[in-house]
């Protein structure tokens, strides 16, 4: 055997001698956390001081986001990293002052609380790349147990003074199983317990002041522990008055330009009229498509009806003026026939006048000669006019002058009274012109001061 051979053989034997030895070592096992905690008699299916005073679970929180805040589902999104403290005697460890970070998964094997939150609909545990656990253990038993959450919470809102409303939303957290006699919840530093709301960015609100409250659930089967972690959430209100509150408004004015408009211009002032009533409820349409279907009005409801109330009572005015000025028009021809009548019974029963006159208009004469006779209808004033030729052509030229002046002044007295008769039917416009824009102004101050109090800056 050369010696080549002799050296390959005696690393084989050394190779498969260690080997055994490390299988051996193996096989008695070496100590793990698992086994520790089997060797302590720890059973993750019993609280700690089990049987004894309730375990005591302190709670912080950072708020990462709120978003999604919806009116018509009444709820919002809320993204955080709850954080749990409590202790547990069993976890203790000597021989090092400091904690010691453990892998997140290990929650699974070590007794946790079963938190919940009761006002969620849905939430679920972040687990990119891996769970978003951490789980920390200090060497008296302490324990830190965090993880992050995202929820969808319900807030019942009061939606009454929407948009310049302010809701007061709810975030709960409570024991599931475990009654007050085996836990207990509160807030590890009362409101100093709550990271991140100063740097929180919302769309459409503003987060005000916040609160933590420690209490207790009462159900069927027993009293239960929780905190809640209330915070007011301010709408801001310039995305409506842009989208909504100007164009009302602007649409009121423009029902106004209408009173400008001449009364006789029918087709310009009814086109005017029907398409900011139109407009006005397409508006509306749009408005109440983004709100829930509540059973009481809300603020901006009363704006755009007394909006839509303000562009009717236009198209209504622009209506009275018109029916107004029909009624006159059929009085004045009224009166007209009834006069002309009243003038041919008078010369027909005194043939020897060639004149009547007329006490109605204003006391003014209006003198009727042989040309307005003529008009007769049954010809009889002509006839005995006849009879007295000789008197007819001593006075045909004085009456003809007598008449032309008479029926300029006809003229100008028909003119007058139609004159009067719009005077009086532009006095509604005029009325009106000053009437509306000081009622929608006086709507608007008790509208702003009623529903913004006590002012709280929601239009900052």
């Amino acid at each position: 055997m050369s010696w080549e051979s002799i050296i390959r053989w005696r690393e084989s034997t050394i190779f498969i001698l260690i080997f055994g030895v490390l299988q051996t070592c193996f096989s008695q096992g070496a100590p793990t956390l698992e086994s520790l905690l089997v060797s302590r008699g720890y059973d993750r299916f019993l609280r700690p001081s089990f049987g004894g005073p309730p375990v005591q679970v302190d709670m912080s929180m950072t708020i990462s986001s709120i978003d999604q805040i919806s009116e018509v589902n009444m709820d919002y999104t809320i993204t955080v990293f709850l954080r749990q403290y409590w202790r547990d005697e069993r976890l203790a460890f000597a021989g090092s002052n400091h904690s010691l970070s453990l892998d997140g998964r290990l929650a699974e094997k070590l007794w946790v609380p079963d938190t919940f939150i009761p006002n969620a609909k849905e939430s679920f545990l972040h687990k990119v790349t891996v769970d978003n656990k951490l789980i920390r253990l200090f060497p008296d038993g302490g324990i830190l147990y965090g993880m992050r959450i995202t929820a969808k919470a319900e807030c019942n809102m009061d939606l009454k003074k929407y948009p310049m409303d302010s809701q007061n939303c709810t975030l709960g957290f409570e024991s599931y199983g475990y009654k007050t006699e085996d836990i207990r919840f509160r807030w590890k530093a009362g409101n100093a317990s709550i990271y991140g709301v100063e740097s929180l960015q919302l769309q459409q609100f503003k987060i005000g002041s916040y609160d933590v409250i420690n209490g207790m659930a009462t159900y069927e089967s027993g009293d239960y522990s929780n905190v809640k972690f209330c915070f007011l959430l301010h709408r801001q209100a310039f995305y409506f008055i842009f989208q909504t509150y100007i164009p009302s408004l602007l649409l009121v004015v423009l029902s106004w330009v209408g009173f400008w408009i001449n009364a006789e211009a029918v087709p310009a002032r009814v086109a005017l009229g029907i398409t900011t009533v139109l407009t006005m409820t397409t508006l509306i349409g749009g408005a109440r498509a983004t709100m829930p279907k509540i059973s009481y009005i809300k603020a901006i409801d009363v704006y755009l009806i007394t909006c839509f109330l303000f562009t009717f009572a236009a198209l209504v005015e622009y209506a009275a003026v018109n029916f107004r000025s029909s009624i006159k028009k059929m009085k004045e021809a009224k009166r007209k026939m009834a006069t002309e009548k009243k003038c041919r019974n008078k010369i027909r029963a005194n043939m020897t006048g060639l004149h009547c006159v007329d006490e109605q208009e204003n006391n003014h004469e209006m003198r009727h000669t042989i040309l307005d006779i003529d008009m007769a209808d049954d010809g009889t004033a002509g006839q005995g006019a006849r009879m007295d030729g000789q008197r007819l052509r001593r006075t045909t030229s004085k009456k003809i002058g007598v008449t032309f002046a008479n029926g300029v002044r006809h003229l100008v007295r028909s003119v007058s009274q139609v004159q009067m008769v719009r005077a009086d039917v532009a006095s509604i416009d005029r009325y009106s012109r000053w009437g509306f824009p000081l009622c929608f102004l006086l709507f608007n101050l008790s509208y702003f001061l009623h529903y913004t109090e006590p002012w709280q800056g929601w239009l900052t």
